[in-house]
């Protein structure tokens, strides 16, 4: 399933997840790569390249992956039920997926938003190094209020649609969903 033509705000926004993602995507490969050819060649590898692949890239890339994937509309889904029903009642079932994903995203970020005001109070770290991994914690909440927002939305299309002929022309048309 492919998105529609973006808006230029939809893009702007689109831009302001996924640059950030690539940039580190792209950082964290030549951390990687100079890590392993130090390691190599001068037997001296980078400090807490571990530490930093594992507390601080990947969490950025990730979840910037999920909030970018939801609003393309690129989740996978399968749907073998759902092609099924009819095609009266394929919104609904669509609006009831959304609002049930809402709620699960929204206590994600309930739940990680009280995990990462105490990663900050006791100032956590990355395993048994130095190196602060407390501020990664944030990522969490941030993500799945933007998914809880998304699906809010695609819910609200939902039921504000009924007439569209399958979930997945109302959902990358309007906004995606994923059921």
């Amino acid at each position: 399933m492919t998105a529609p033509p973006a808006s230029k705000g939809r893009r702007a926004i689109e831009l302001l997840i996924e640059v950030p993602a690539v940039v580190v995507a792209f950082v964290m490969m030549l951390h990687v790569t100079a890590n392993a050819l130090l390691r190599y060649f001068v037997n001296s590898p980078i400090p807490n390249t571990l530490e930093v692949v594992q507390y601080w890239y990947m969490p950025i890339v990730a979840f910037l992956g999920f909030v970018a994937a939801q609003l393309r509309g690129q989740h996978i889904a399968a749907d073998l039920v759902f092609r099924m029903l009819p095609r009266a009642t394929k919104p609904y079932v669509t609006a009831v997926g959304c609002a049930a994903s809402a709620l699960m995203a929204a206590g994600f970020a309930w739940y990680g938003w009280g995990e990462a005001v105490h990663a900050w109070e006791i100032t956590m770290t990355a395993g048994v190094s130095s190196l602060i991994s407390w501020p990664t914690y944030f990522l969490v909440p941030l993500a799945f209020a933007s998914l809880t927002v998304q699906f809010a939305w695609a819910t609200v299309q939902a039921v504000r649609s009924p007439d569209a002929d399958d979930a997945d022309e109302l959902s990358s048309a309007k906004q995606p969903a994923s059921v």
